[in-house]
């Protein structure tokens, strides 16, 4: 009989990579999987290309009482009357209702946030999103997180207890290819997929290209995100008008390139300020395209790039500056960090590594409850 895991989200991006990598790579004789997530295109695609079946609740990104409630109790129902193996919820709402519903209605979860909620919030919202963290750690059974800091924060801050928190990276296909050596550019593209909110801090990318612009007059600018949860679309868009930099900055729609790596491969070096991460998947695909990777010291891009040995792990505006212009004016040390971040890759981050851990992880989760 097959092991039936069912994976509960309310959000997409990174987080759906996480779930169709699992599903397309994870032996299907041994697992069947259905996901429950509210009504989108891609995901019933996905399911309909890979015999996945896919039920509809409509979990609310934002805050709705009423809603959440209705959502919480199909999820209940849903789980009740399946009783699957097991029941992986992932991020904020998902994971939050998730692990009530599969609680009540006796059925084991796994919660991977994806980047602990709290994170994304500043003065009362992050200290009310923390609160439910910890109230939601006494339905928790399981936590998967894909990054140690993510693991830390669960046992350190949320206080869930260490034996119910486990570690697999986040992964995905690596390529062989050896990094070409770098040159002095006659162009400058930098840029990053991301969307426009505020985890992913695009108005601070802005201020860095203004600094950076004013060095290297050939320098240019992307996003790749738009059109997804981008609440500060317009505030990033008053800051490159107000920099003068309207013809040098380009931001880009989800979906606009035929591929990830199309657009990777236009640029010459990856920026990603952001404020928190889980493990960004766009942060490893940058990688494995041999980009230079420049990020913050977030958590989730810090177990990742660590500062002059696979790339520039920065803090403050000057940080990013002089990174730039250390990897422009070094080509040799520029390749040796590519050369570097790609056996890091190979060795931390493969997909196959991945998925032979979770297998055994998902079995032995549900080994232990039946000796329980």
């Amino acid at each position: 009989m097959k092991t039936r895991i069912v994976h509960v989200t309310q959000g997409f991006g990174g987080l759906f990579t996480y779930i169709r990598q699992i599903v397309q790579n994870i032996d299907r004789e041994k697992f069947e999987f259905e996901i429950v997530a509210p009504e989108n295109a891609e995901c019933r695609k996905f399911c309909e290309d890979n015999f996945v079946k896919y039920t509809v609740i409509n979990f609310e990104r934002s805050f709705s009482p009423y809603k959440d409630f209705s959502g919480l109790i199909k999820l209940y129902r849903f789980l009740k009357k399946n009783k699957p193996h097991l029941v992986h919820v992932h991020s904020a709402k998902g994971g939050f209702l998730g692990r009530i519903a599969a609680h009540f209605a006796g059925v084991k979860s796994i919660y991977t946030p994806h980047g602990i909620s709290y994170l994304g919030f500043t003065g009362i919202k992050r200290n009310i999103f923390f609160l439910l963290e910890v109230y939601a750690k006494y339905y928790t059974n399981y936590v998967l997180a894909c990054s140690e800091s993510e693991r830390n924060r669960c046992l350190y801050e949320v206080g869930i207890a260490e034996e119910k928190v486990t570690v697999i990276s986040n992964a995905i296909e690596v390529k062989d290819e050896v990094p070409k050596d770098s040159k002095n550019p006659t162009k400058l593209h930098i840029g990053v997929i991301a969307r426009l909110t505020y985890q992913k801090n695009p108005v601070f990318f802005v201020e860095i290209a203004n600094k950076v612009k004013q060095i290297f007059p050939v320098a240019e600018f992307s996003i790749l995100g738009a059109g997804i949860h981008d609440y500060l679309k317009d505030h990033v868009l008053e800051k490159i008008e107000e920099y003068n930099l309207t013809n040098d900055f380009k931001i880009h729609e989800w979906g606009s390139f035929e591929s990830v790596d199309k657009y990777l491969n236009t640029l010459d070096i990856f920026l990603m300020p952001s404020v928190f991460e889980g493990l960004p998947f766009s942060l490893l695909e940058a990688m494995n395209e041999d980009l230079l990777c420049i990020t913050s010291k977030c958590d989730g891009c810090a177990d990742v790039i660590n500062n002059y040995e696979n790339g520039f792990a920065c803090m403050e505006l000057p940080d990013y500056v002089k990174a730039i212009q250390v990897a422009v004016n070094n080509p040799q040390l520029k390749n040796t960090l590519i050369v570097q971040a790609k056996k890091d890759l190979h060795n931390k981050y493969d997909l196959t590594a991945f998925i032979y851990k979770l297998e055994n992880y998902y079995m032995s989760v549900i080994n232990n409850e039946k000796k329980q």
